[in-house]
């Protein structure tokens, strides 16, 4: 699916013009150790740009459709020099745009880290 192959690759190369365009008008962002926030979509494309700088080399390593509109994207990648892996679990609405992103990640003190980078 289109959308799902341009998440990919705006989280992997940093790109917040092509996050806009996947998003809905509204997204509702959950990341480890902080608190589930509906955002605009250009809030959300500014937020989920970071991921690349927060964590360099970030790649997509796993796709799955796991039915009802719902994906999982597996990545792997570092942050401050420990190895992290992240399953983002990805919603799409009726006009196949990303309504909903659930991250997953480990190991915990990654996440924490990734939690306290990520919403600055």
């Amino acid at each position: 699916m289109k959308v799902i192959e341009n998440y990919k690759r705006a989280i992997e190369n940093s790109d917040e013009t092509l996050l806009n365009e996947v998003f809905a008008p509204q997204v509702r962002i959950e990341v480890p150790a902080g608190a589930s926030l509906d955002h605009p979509g250009k809030t959300a494309s500014y937020i989920m740009s970071q991921v690349a700088r927060t964590a360099p080399g970030i790649k997509s390593i796993l796709t799955a459709d796991a039915g009802n509109n719902w994906y999982f994207l597996g990545f792997e990648g570092q942050i401050d020099g420990q190895k992290l892996q992240a399953v983002d679990q990805v919603h799409l609405n009726k006009d196949g745009k990303i309504d909903q992103l659930i991250i997953y990640m480990r190991p915990i003190p990654a996440a924490q880290k990734f939690g306290e980078l990520i919403t600055q």
